[in-house]
């Protein structure tokens, strides 16, 4: 336990003193009280916690934006989640019809996550005149070096990048406004937020007590993450891995099976929108429109998990096969975690590993409200 005590002290003295965190002021009034949140800001998803009223809130939206030329008003004429940052205007929105490609090596450091992580401090209630103690997350892969030590570039230029202003536009008149006044800025591993998600009982609270190894298994839109630490909270890089394989080999082999499933019940689909596959991996449920006995439309959601299941049943098996040869005996640990955004929609096909009394599923937010806990350490 000496050790952990150590990982945990170093954690506190990094956000007490500035090691290793970029702050736009060194001299920060405590009488101010800064506000904390935690943005796990992924490719397909960002989820934002935070403490309310002592409680963890969290929140997500997808990772979507456009440029200036994507504008959306309201019936006023002004202008709907348009933010300015670097002398750019994004607008922040799953219905843009042409999104700004996300998926590369310096998403971390690009205007578009900045602000899409802005967009989440403005929707989880931050105001400019607050104070803000920002956390954020980078994949295992990219927070480390193949030879496992720290991408300190890739980590300095996002704890950099989120200290850059974004402002918020709402018309043409008036002078945009910015969104938060973030104070520091951290850039905490995923996954190994997740752990601390499970062994932190809540925000504040210390360290519960690690006597064997945590494995932590996320499944995300893009890779499938397994991270092992050992009881002091260090990183075993060879068992740890990453296999290209997520949520999103889903989609298209369950829009084949789910239109093939709904025309044999008589139900004619044409081609399945992206909004109606996200609701369905959402809710577990198609949304259809009928007609009563009087003519009159209505809509039914039709339960259409067994499908998910069965789309997803081959890039699940992919990924359990990877794990199993990073960690073959899972006895070996105190606990394995499964999170992520898969870990819910795919829970049925874990099944046989939930027997296991150290298997755990969690959800999507185990990474936000890790980074949160860790934060607060």
């Amino acid at each position: 336990m000496a050790a952990i005590g150590a990982f945990t002290q170093n954690i506190r003295s990094g956000f007490a003193n500035g090691a290793g965190i970029i702050s736009k002021d060194a001299d920060i009034e405590v009488c101010m009280k800064p506000i904390r949140r935690a943005v796990d800001n992924g490719y397909n998803y960002h989820k934002v916690a935070w403490v309310e009223k002592g409680e963890i809130r969290t929140l997500k939206y997808p990772a979507i934006l456009g440029s200036s030329s994507e504008a959306i008003t309201d019936m006023q004429g002004g202008y709907a989640n348009m933010y300015e940052t670097n002398g750019e205007r994004f607008v922040v929105d799953e219905h843009v019809s042409q999104p700004i490609p996300l998926r590369t090596g310096d998403y971390g450091l690009t205007d578009a996550n900045r602000v899409l992580v802005n967009h989440g401090l403005r929707e989880s209630g931050v105001t400019p005149d607050q104070q803000v103690i920002l956390v954020t997350s980078l994949p295992v892969r990219d927070f480390f070096n193949t030879d496992g030590s720290k991408n300190e570039d890739l980590i300095l230029g996002q704890k950099e990048s989120m200290l850059k202003p974004v402002k918020m536009v709402v018309n043409n008149r008036d002078e945009p406004q910015q969104v938060a006044n973030v104070i520091r800025s951290d850039v905490i591993s995923e996954a190994v937020a997740a752990a601390f998600d499970f062994l932190v009982p809540n925000v504040g609270e210390g360290l519960s007590d690690v006597f064997a190894p945590i494995g932590v298994l996320d499944f995300g839109g893009s890779t499938f993450d397994v991270v092992t630490l050992t009881k002091d909270m260090r990183i075993r890089q060879a068992s740890s891995g990453t296999l290209k394989r997520g949520t999103m080999d889903i989609v298209e082999p369950l829009k084949r099976k789910l239109a093939a499933y709904l025309e044999s019940k008589g139900i004619p689909v044409g081609g399945i929108p992206e909004w109606k596959i996200n609701q369905v991996m959402a809710s577990g449920t198609y949304p259809h429109y009928d007609k009563d006995d009087q003519g009159r439309s209505f809509q039914r959601q039709i339960p259409v998990q067994h499908i998910i299941d069965e789309a997803a049943s081959e890039t699940v098996s992919e990924i359990k096969a990877f794990v199993k040869q990073r960690i073959p005996n899972f006895s070996e640990y105190q606990a394995i975690l499964l999170v992520g955004g898969g870990s819910l929609l795919c829970r049925n096909l874990f099944k046989d590993w939930e027997q296991l009394p150290n298997f755990i599923v969690m959800d999507e937010f185990a990474n936000a409200r890790g980074m949160l806990k860790l934060s607060a350490l």
